[in-house]
């Protein structure tokens, strides 16, 4: 079995070309240096040395194998000098924009999950409107931001990068004849009163833009200032929305509100990570920049079980 001492021993030997002096860097013996470097020979079955009389010289085997040990040493490095970022970020403040959908019914669990691995770093949220929040983040007033698709980012300096995908649904209150249908037409949705939280909002700009592209202009849409006034709006029976299913999923698993399929395919947006560029990164914000892109793959596996 090689092992990390082992590579280390001998990437020394080799960078000095004397056992003598690596034992003296290393604080070993001699012996246990020409130890170490035996047992590597033994587990690749190489001869890494070729040695003459006190003089050694890589050999050609010894060249190959100390290219890989230094290439191990250089990554090694890397991840003592990302861990050393990651702790010295735990005394300062992280400022994170969101969308509303996003902030209210996404963000609290990345975040709990985010303060058990980085438990000092202090973390304030805004929750706004997606226009506005990209306009705080160009202004530093966040320093990294998680919106979803349906406002255009003309800025230039903001950096935007999907992470995971949100699937939209047709909510209608129980016992609505849309709940007798197998799927619904979005040309159906017409005649029907269609409440949005807000013009302006990604959901609200997302939902009337799929609209338009299809020709479609409903006869009444009702705006109602956020997506808790919407479903409750739903529910009492005064029209129909299309929202995120992170935000009625709860609804859904009591049977308050029914999702009828619209059309035999699903209707998804992007949720994106959003950053400034051309503005220095903190640590804080780089730690949860990374906390994110690592656990991409598990945050949709847990926007998949809400759906």
């Amino acid at each position: 079995m090689v092992t990390l001492a082992q590579l280390r021993t001998f990437a020394t030997v080799a960078r000095l070309n004397n056992f003598s002096r690596a034992a003296e860097v290393l604080h070993l013996t001699q012996p246990a240096v020409s130890a170490q470097v035996q047992a590597l020979e033994e587990a690749l079955k190489v001869q890494l040395f070729d040695r003459n009389g006190k003089k050694v010289s890589l050999s050609g085997s010894g060249r190959i194998v100390l290219d890989a040990a230094e290439e191990l040493a250089a990554r090694l490095a890397k991840m003592d000098h990302d861990l050393a970022q990651l702790r010295q970020a735990v005394a300062d403040h992280l400022v994170v924009g969101a969308s509303h959908v996003i902030g209210s019914y996404l963000l609290p669990g990345l975040l709990g999950a985010f303060k058990k691995e980085c438990p000092g770093i202090e973390v304030g949220v805004r929750i706004e409107s997606t226009r506005r929040i990209i306009e705080m983040l160009a202004a530093g007033e966040t320093d990294c931001a998680l919106i979803a698709e349906g406002v255009a980012t003309t800025d230039k300096h903001i950096a935007v990068k999907p992470i995971i995908e949100d699937e939209l649904v047709l909510i209608v209150p129980r016992g609505h004849v849309f709940t007798q249908l197998a799927h619904v037409q979005l040309a159906h949705l017409v005649k029907t009163p269609l409440l949005i939280p807000q013009r302006g909002s990604a959901s609200s700009e997302y939902v009337l833009h799929l609209l338009a592209l299809e020709g479609i202009e409903p006869e009444l849409v009702l705006e109602l200032g956020n997506i808790s006034a919407v479903k409750r709006a739903v529910e009492a029976g005064l029209g129909i929305s299309i929202v995120s299913r992170l935000a009625v999923s709860n609804e859904l698993e009591s049977g308050r509100l029914k999702t009828v399929p619209i059309g035999e395919h699903k209707l998804v947006r992007q949720l994106s990570l959003c950053w400034h560029h051309d503005r220095p990164i903190s640590r804080p914000a780089e730690a949860f920049i990374r906390f994110l892109n690592l656990r991409a793959a598990s945050i949709a596996q847990a926007v998949a079980s809400a759906h």
